[in-house]
């Protein structure tokens, strides 16, 4: 009896030990990762050499440099970042707008024309006020430059867009309309182009300004 007795509690410790060993079992088998499964890969680190894409706003930097630099030999320092922003922005050559500048008023800014054109693209004053209700100012100086080339700039490439052409646009917008029928041979036309075409040497254009 006693034997049985022990012979049970043997069996009865066996099975307890092998239930017991069960969860531990199935916890190896969870852990252990699937024979076909691919492996996770770590994600690459940034390479801290790589090249970073360019700057926009460095890049529009560049390109006004860039364009003040062809008006250096015709626009002083001080007027060429005028220039340059207001006639990037209307879509217009700013060398050509540079070139009218200096044959106008020779860059300065309280020049008033025998008809009473005034400022650095010696505006009429008729003109301006048509041109400041086109461009919905209430309030604007003709003298003043950032006013004068805006409005310059402004009515030229207006001028171009509806010719079709510089040349006769250049004609019109010193002589009005009537002046398209002659541009061929519009003396206006003529220096402003010779303006444009022109280089000085730095020296030469210091001589230049010394006598004007």
């Amino acid at each position: 009896m006693r034997q049985r007795l022990r012979r049970r509690g043997f069996l009865w410790a066996a099975l307890a030990l092998g239930v017991a060993a069960v969860p531990t079992m199935l916890a190896a088998t969870a852990a252990e990762p699937a024979q076909d499964a691919e492996p996770v890969l770590p994600e690459p680190e940034p390479d801290p050499t790589a090249e970073l894409p360019p700057d926009p706003a460095e890049l529009g930097r560049a390109r006004l440099e860039e364009l003040a630099a062809r008006i250096e030999d015709l626009a002083p320092e001080e007027y060429r970042p005028l220039v340059v922003e207001v006639a990037d922005r209307y879509g217009v050559d700013p060398r050509l707008i540079a070139a009218v500048i200096t044959v106008e008023s020779r860059w300065d800014p309280d020049a008033v024309g025998a008809h009473g054109e005034r400022g650095l693209m010696q505006i009429l004053p008729s003109t301006g006020q048509w041109l400041a209700g086109v461009m919905g100012l209430e309030a604007y100086d003709l003298s003043d430059p950032a006013t004068s080339v805006e409005m310059g700039t402004f009515y030229l490439s207006a001028l171009i867009a509806e010719y079709g052409s510089v040349d006769v646009a250049l004609a019109v917008y010193n002589g009005g309309p009537r002046a398209a029928a002659g541009w061929e041979t519009n003396p206006y036309r003529e220096r402003v182009l010779a303006a444009y075409s022109s280089t000085f040497p730095r020296e030469q254009r210091e001589l230049l300004d010394l006598a004007s």
